[in-house]
């Protein structure tokens, strides 16, 4: 199976758009090195046709030499990302690799609005991609797959969350556009997006340090919230929302739903030493007046409702496990 664009995806509306996005994404909630090595290869192949073979000197940037690298440690295949023959097996064009990589993505479980956009733009049908590939020792893999096929979420696993892993301010590459034509349409997504959503982040993570926990970013197979800590033997999933008092009352909506999704789907057991778990919704500000009963909705919910002024409230009375 071969993508089928006969001019680069790049020239499609929205591609380097959701590319970026998808970085973004692979990155900071997948967590997954095959993942992160199948982005930054869609970005070098959405600026050639699917038919081409670009020359030695076109891979020379920051996305193609990540990619390269990922293929020379095993971490990507081949058949994803290739500039030559290696032994028997040949180089193939832009869209052999583009399609393999795609399937990589989807399977991976990149989100579908990014997927729908590229899926589009190559001329990809994933049904009629076939992959016989796996890493060495990808037992963490294997569980993921497992876990999407049984709907499990992240039953096999032996832990879960890794160290907090800030939120990055510039996932620029060379073949990145610097203007944006497309906005993507998941209120999330744009949150997840904003300078407000990560500074918010990042001084709630800063603030569990300085409580005498550690905050955790998610692992593959964990809910994608956006920070979470252990404390007395409690797991808190925290969802960051910045607001306005434009959208305070929609954010606030997205963000419980979100949480509670994100509890009920939580295999305790993927934690050890965790005995219970609670939600906490983050935004920017205490609510506006007539909002102020959203600290009870929450409540009502098993949710925490915090701000900043309110983060230290979080960590009263909380002692360190041990």
């Amino acid at each position: 199976m071969t993508a089928t664009n006969r001019t680069p995806a790049k020239d499609v509306p929205g591609v380097i758009e959701i590319t970026d996005g998808l970085r973004q994404w692979a990155q900071r909630f997948s967590g997954d090195p095959t993942a992160i090595a199948a982005s930054r290869a869609m970005t070098h192949h959405n600026w050639h046709a699917a038919d081409t073979m670009p020359s030695a000197g076109r891979y020379k940037s920051s996305a193609a030499q990540a990619a390269l690298k990922a293929v020379r440690e095993g971490v990507l295949p081949r058949e994803a990302f290739n500039n030559a023959a290696d032994g028997t097996n040949p180089r193939t064009t832009t869209g052999e690799q583009a399609a393999v990589t795609l399937r990589m993505l989807h399977d991976a479980g990149a989100p579908i609005e990014f997927m729908t956009v590229l899926t589009d733009a190559y001329g990809v049908d994933l049904n009629d991609v076939r992959l016989a590939w796996a890493r060495l020792g990808s037992d963490e893999q294997e569980a993921v797959e497992q876990n999407r096929i049984e709907g499990t979420g992240s039953k096999g696993f032996a832990q879960g969350g890794r160290p907090y892993v800030e939120s990055s301010r510039t996932l620029q590459d060379e073949e990145s556009s610097a203007e944006p034509a497309f906005v993507l349409w998941n209120a999330d997504a744009i949150d997840r997006g904003t300078q407000a959503h990560k500074d918010l982040e990042v001084e709630l993570a800063e603030r569990i340090r300085q409580s005498g926990f550690v905050p955790l970013s998610p692992r593959g197979g964990d809910e994608p919230f956006d920070v979470a800590w252990v404390a007395d033997h409690v797991l808190y999933i925290c969802e960051v929302k910045s607001t306005t008092s434009a959208n305070e009352e929609s954010q606030l909506r997205l963000g419980l739903g979100q949480l509670l999704s994100y509890l009920h789907r939580t295999n305790i057991e993927h934690w050890p030493h965790v005995q219970a778990m609670r939600g906490v919704l983050a935004i920017e500000s205490a609510p506006a007046q007539s909002r102020s009963d959203w600290v009870d909705i929450c409540a009502a919910s098993g949710v925490r409702l915090a701000w900043p002024d309110r983060f230290p409230d979080l960590f009263e009375g909380v002692g360190t496990d041990g």
